[in-house]
């Protein structure tokens, strides 16, 4: 074989190997690329169930402290509330030193605790300037109204002390002078005690009007106790009224839109009664009417109901009660915001309601304190009254805070056998001045204005189930003798009359009838 023979041989077999040798490195570069993205993958799968593991144990972490601090804040003491004044400061206590007929102490004594009271309870307010236009006019009245009073001249002084008043209403001066005038000439003891209350709120070392408040507000105190006793009288004589009578029937059943036309059009709503009771017996919309409108009473409507069926022979009252009220009376206008505390700040005129931060735990003391034994043992108008109040000034919710106070107030009422109290649209403003007072630190003239509100519905009753003449639409004030009569008359006929007297409730708890069908 030549070289040349051989040298191509040789050539041709180095030819053949070469495609070996690069498959064997391909083979070999593509098992470590694989190798490489097993290794990637097992540390992808690591660092997933290590986070898993971290995840489970934050949760883990958070849980144990959430229950520890759970427990450690039920365990702390009862905290008084911040933002609503207190039991004494809200002048409803009957053991304090003034009110206590039995109490032994010297006047000295008396004066000395009368002044401790409001040096602890009073808010200072800040001075009032002089220069003010309003308060030199005030003072100027003042001046006069003295002069005339020292004349005889009473009518005169009357509006000169009223005129004051309306331009410096916070004024200690003012109030102290005009209160005397209020006692000593027109012996008005109720206002002539609210205003030495007010004068003393704004400046609680006044010792003039200490002494007038030490002379006065034992008097007053027997005057509120005589007109709750009249009350419960006029309860009882209501209760003693067969349910079967139709006379009574046919007022519960008007109540029922009565209630609901002046509720929803205290705060805003223009429907008539006409226009609100056809809503509610046909469900048919009002012309003009904006969807609110129809839907505010719709609600109210469908949130009393819920009482006559559940709270009203319920011994205890939840703050899940309050919310699913508040749920049913909203739930129409705004359903997300419906049975929710607010979750942002609002303001009330010159009211300033707690932050939502505060609301759970204020609504929670307010639960404690509404099914506690010191708010049971309290008259129930004064519960009633003081409930709605506590409920409005915490101002839970973003809208509808009125009316759910409202029908929490009747809820407290109805337990307790009196009926549904009705507050008149026209005596809107009154009854915000009441509440603004109130807030001022004196809650006595509320509780006074639905002690008011208490008597004339039950006076309707009264008046719609007797003798009277039917076309009187209301009583008048002439018409109190009768009424007295009517109700000592049905107390002592009704054992007789029927065999077995009911309360107001009837087997379902109701005191309002449902809204529909025909009165006649």
């Amino acid at each position: 074989m030549t070289n040349e023979r051989r040298k191509s041989i040789i050539k041709n077999t180095n030819t053949r190997q070469t495609p070996v040798s690069n498959a064997s490195n391909g083979k070999s570069i593509f098992t470590n690329t694989e190798h490489r993205r097993q290794q990637k993958q097992t540390v992808l799968i690591l660092q997933i169930k290590y986070n898993h593991i971290k995840l489970i144990l934050c949760g883990i972490c958070v849980a144990v402290a959430y229950v520890a601090l759970r427990t450690s804040w039920q365990n702390l003491p009862y905290k008084q509330l911040q933002h609503l004044p207190d039991e004494h400061y809200l002048q409803i206590r009957d053991d304090f030193a003034v009110y206590s007929k039995s109490s032994k102490s010297t006047e000295e004594d008396q004066r000395q605790a009368l002044k401790k009271f409001y040096d602890e309870t009073g808010a200072a307010v800040a001075s009032i300037s002089r220069d003010d236009t309003n308060i030199k006019e005030a003072l100027s009245s003042l001046r006069l109204a003295l002069e005339m009073m020292r004349a005889g001249k009473d009518d005169k002084a009357g509006k000169l002390f009223e005129h004051a008043y309306a331009l410096a209403p916070k004024h200690p001066d003012v109030l102290l002078r005009y209160g005397e005038y209020l006692e000593h000439s027109q012996s008005d003891i109720l206002r002539a005690d609210q205003y030495y209350y007010q004068t003393l709120i704004i400046n609680p070392s006044n010792t003039e009007a200490l002494t007038n408040r030490l002379r006065t507000a034992a008097i007053v105190q027997t005057l509120d106790e005589t007109r709750l006793i009249e009350l419960d009288r006029k309860r009882d004589a209501l209760s003693a009224i067969h349910e079967a009578n139709a006379a009574l029937r046919r007022a519960k059943k008007e109540a029922y839109f009565q209630h609901i036309y002046h509720s929803v059009g205290i705060e805003g709503n223009t429907m008539t009664l006409a226009q609100t009771r056809s809503i509610l017996e046909t469900r048919t919309a009002i012309d003009g009417k904006s969807i609110d409108e129809h839907n505010e009473i719709l609600g109210l409507d469908l949130a009393m109901k819920y009482i006559n069926a559940s709270l009203v022979n319920k011994m205890v009252i939840t703050l899940a009660d309050i919310l699913e009220i508040h749920r049913r009376v909203l739930g129409h206008v705004d359903p997300i915001e419906g049975g929710e505390f607010r979750r942002s700040q609002v303001y009330v005129g010159g009211h300033v309601p707690p932050g939502p931060g505060d609301l759970s735990i204020l609504m929670r003391h307010f639960e404690n304190w509404l099914n506690s034994e010191q708010a049971l043992n309290l008259h129930p108008i004064k519960l009633a009254a003081l409930g709605h109040y506590k409920l409005v000034h915490i101002h839970p919710f973003v809208d509808g805070n009125g009316r759910t106070s409202r029908l929490l107030m009747n809820t407290l009422l109805m337990r307790a056998g009196y009926p549904p109290v009705i507050i008149p649209k026209q005596q809107r403003h009154k009854y915000y001045q009441y509440l603004q007072i109130a807030n001022d630190g004196d809650i006595r003239p509320f509780i006074r204005f639905i002690a008011d509100c208490t008597e004339k519905t039950l006076n309707i009753y009264l008046w719609a189930t007797s003798d009277l003449p039917q076309q009187i639409p209301m009583l008048a004030q002439t018409e109190r003798a009768n009424i007295d009569n009517l109700v000592t008359t049905t107390i002592t006929s009704s054992s007789s009359s029927y065999s077995s007297t009911r309360t107001l409730q009837s087997n379902d708890g109701d005191f309002f009838e449902s809204g529909s069908g025909e009165i006649s």
